[in-house]
């Protein structure tokens, strides 16, 4: 049994000593939490092209990007080969685009993983934004 999560916010698509990642704030049904999401090489490209992208004024300084909590499976009958895809919601104001990307199975899983697995802040507690910075 899933349950319905709001978007996820997302503060930072970067890279460290511990590889590459996004900051996000998540809302659970027990209460908000900031995690650390590590990313493959090619999603962290993917997204990070989008969350550098200023899409409707670019000298604005107020966007905020939200991962949508879901990854649709695209399936191309001329190269028999399957892809999946993301949505970021790009926000300035009142406007708002829908931005997709490609990303890897991997991504993918992890995204599965969470909407089928996660229940309340003690199933992401391994990924915790504080566990990272102790």
């Amino acid at each position: 049994m899933s349950i319905t999560l709001s978007n996820f916010l997302i503060e930072k698509v970067s890279k460290d000593d511990l590889g590459k990642f996004l900051k996000l704030h998540i809302q659970l049904p027990d209460g908000h939490c900031v995690i650390r999401w590590g990313l493959d090489e090619f999603t962290y490209l993917q997204m990070n092209k989008i969350v550098s992208n200023k899409y409707f004024d670019p000298l604005a300084v107020d966007y905020k990007y939200e991962l949508v909590p879901y990854v649709s499976t695209y399936h191309d009958r001329k190269n028999n080969s399957t892809y999946f895809k993301g949505v970021i919601r790009c926000i300035q104001g009142r406007r708002i685009a829908r931005v997709e990307f490609i990303c890897s199975d991997q991504f993918a899983a992890n995204m599965e993983w969470f909407k089928k697995e996660v229940r309340n802040a003690e199933d992401v507690r391994h990924v915790l934004w504080d566990h990272f910075n102790e």
